[in-house]
This record gives C-alpha cells, structure tokens and sequence, in this order.
C-alpha cells in the first residue's frame, strides 16, 4: 500500500465569500464556481473544497472552530484502497462513496477518507543559486514571478491532546513513517509513497484542532512574491517569513478566513528509506526567523539535537520531563 499525500482538503466554512477571496489571493485555481460550492485544483491533481458549514454533506465537525472537515488521503491502487477498507472496518465505521471513496475518524476522531488518486508528476522549473566560491549563474537575473502559484499541498497540521494515540493509528494502521519528533511539542511523519520530510504534523494541544496546510512553492523567491501580494490584498501573517530547521523549509503563514492557516512552503527536505529520525528541542528546531525575531526567541535556543535510536518509543517516551512548550507553528 502507498499513501500519496492529501488528495483534498474539505473546509467548512461560515463565510463563503470571503474564504473564496482568500484562495483566489493565495494563487489557488479554481475548477468549480456555484453559489454554495467552490472547488480548488493544484497542479498534481489535488484539490481544495469550500462548503457552507451547513452543508448536510460535510462531515460532523471534530472541531468547534471553523476549519476543515475531513483531509481525504490519496491511495495509489484499487488493493491498497480495500486493503485499508478490510484494516480499518474492523474497529470503527467506513462508509463508501459510490466512487468508492471511503469515509472514516482516525483514533483523535479527526474526519479523514481515502480515494484512489492518479497524482501527477510535476515538472521541473530551473533555479540556480549563486554563492561566495560557486557561481553557476553568468550573466543572467533570476527568474522572477508576478504571483506565487502553489503546485502541491505538501502537509497538514492539526492539534491533538493524544500526540501518542496519533502516532501509533498513523504509523501502524495507516503505513505513514516517521520523519521527525519535537520534543514535547509534536511528531512529523510521511507517507509511505510521499518523499517531503512531512505529510502531517500532530501538534500537542487541549483539544482537537485544525492548525494549517502547507502549500509548496518554488522558492523563497516566490514565498516572498506571495507575502507581498497577499498583504497587498489585506491579508494578515502573524509570524513572517522564516526557516524551520526540522525539514529546512521556508514558510510565510497567513491567517485563512476558512479556518486556521494556510502556508507558502519553499526548499523542504526530501528523505528516503536510510533518513533516521531526529528528537529536536522545539525553539532550535521549529522556528528560525528570517524578518523580526519575536521576544520569546530573542534568546538563543540551544542547539540541541540527536538521532532518535529508538524508534518504537512514543511521543512521550522521546519527550521524557519536556517542560510545556508554547504551541505556534509546525
């Protein structure tokens, strides 16, 4: 079985247009434009789905906030799609689509479905750097853009009072791998068939919550290009634009109308089979600014950070006495 990342993305939404609005900023395409539905398609055939919050097709809300309803999982074969109907009938209840897209509640009972998905190769764009030593760019600019355009959605995060529970469903029942693990704040896993360093982030909340999907763009250049217009469009980022140590991407966060937030996401790490999890402390790892520090991190963080040896431990295991972080972003 290989899962191939998020197939879609289901808001419910309490203000339809102005979360239409947002998208449209964002650089998103739209493929379906009525007065209570708008859909959205990314390059590698992912899409986006905006619903009224009372649309009686949405799932059940797992979140009193507004925010997605259900992230449906991309399955790459028809027995990889039966293979997790058969695993997962046996403790909780699957429904079937008539195109044979399951519906189910992941064990923080997170909406989540799985439909076959036939996702698209992207092509490559070209962008040489220079650096002090190795010049490989003569006598050209950049390639510079008008607009950010997101091609993929490269993970999600969500908030859960159980990182543990999370962990174990994604890893044992579902195949997802793990990437990373932020001591006492979260754990990054990925797909079996996916590469990025992240498919999903369990952040270690109160309650269940959405936090944010993370679109990928080509480079800083083009997080940068997004961040201007959308803050031309009025639009608002709490954080600016950084770096994350852990998956080394680039990330500008806006506050999304939808619910939670939506993120430009540049130069992220790719891993194999051979990449060995890592246990980071969270302010080394999660939050490197490129703009204006903030003043809980005007400290310097230690640079604290070890191969993870045993990977069967949990969250809370690798965490040990981790003292309660403050949440911000994944």
């Amino acid at each position: 079985m290989s899962l191939l990342g998020v197939q879609s993305l289901v808001y419910g939404v309490d203000d339809l247009d102005a979360a239409v609005r947002f998208h449209d900023d964002f650089g998103l395409v739209a493929v379906r434009r009525d007065p209570d539905a708008v859909d959205y398609a990314l390059e590698d055939g992912s899409t986006v789905v905006l619903r009224r919050n009372d649309d009686p097709a949405l799932p059940a809300r797992f979140t009193t906030a507004p925010g997605v309803r259900e992230v449906i999982w991309g399955v790459d074969t028809p027995a990889a799609l039966n293979a997790l109907r058969a695993n997962l009938s046996g403790d909780r209840k699957v429904a079937v689509d008539a195109d044979g897209t399951l519906h189910t509640r992941d064990d923080n009972g997170i909406a989540i479905g799985f439909r076959l998905f036939a996702r698209k190769s992207l092509e490559a764009i070209a962008s040489t750097e220079n650096a002090p030593g190795d010049i490989r760019r003569w006598n050209t600019h950049r390639r510079w853009v008008k607009r950010a355009v997101p091609r993929c959605m490269n993970h999600v995060v969500f908030g859960v009072p159980d990182v543990d529970r999370a962990m174990a469903f994604y890893i044992h029942r579902l195949g997802f791998k793990l990437s990373d693990v932020s001591r006492g704040l979260g754990v990054f896993m990925r797909c079996d068939g996916r590469n990025e360093h992240h498919s999903v982030f369990f952040l270690k909340t109160g309650i269940i919550a959405w936090h944010h999907v993370a679109y990928g763009v080509q480079n800083v250049d083009e997080v940068m290009v997004g961040a201007d217009h959308m803050q031309r469009r009025g639009w608002k980022s709490d954080l600016g634009i950084g770096r994350h140590r852990i998956g080394s991407s680039v990330f500008y966060y806006l506050t999304n109308p939808a619910g939670g937030m939506s993120e430009y996401s540049a130069d992220t790490d790719y891993l194999t089979d051979d990449w060995q999890p890592r246990l980071w402390e969270p302010r080394f790892g999660n939050w490197h600014w490129l703009g204006k520090v903030p003043d809980a991190f005007m400290s310097e963080p230690d640079w604290d950070v070890s191969i993870i040896a045993d990977t069967n431990k949990s969250f809370s295991e690798l965490s040990g006495n981790a003292p309660p972080v403050k949440a911000m972003n994944g």
